[in-house]
């Protein structure tokens, strides 16, 4: 797991992914929509609050799992 603090104070974890979540968001071609719907399954946030965030929030959000697939 990995702790993301957003730029309003708000914590929002995000967990390692499985093979599982890849599956799910598979189908999805357009890159940008694929990430979004694989970031709502690994944080339980809703794709609408995703889709709300300041971009650097969102990039925190790349940065963590980044770091979680990579083992960091």
């Amino acid at each position: 797991m990995k702790e993301i603090i957003l730029s309003d104070g708000t914590k929002v974890e995000m967990r390692k992914p499985k093979v599982r979540d890849m599956r799910a968001v598979d189908n999805i071609t357009n890159e940008m929509e694929r990430e979004i719907k694989l970031f709502a399954n690994l944080t339980g946030l809703s794709v609408d609050k995703i889709e709300d965030m300041y971009m650097d929030d969102y990039a925190k959000l790349q940065e963590a799992y980044l770091g979680l697939v990579s083992g960091e």
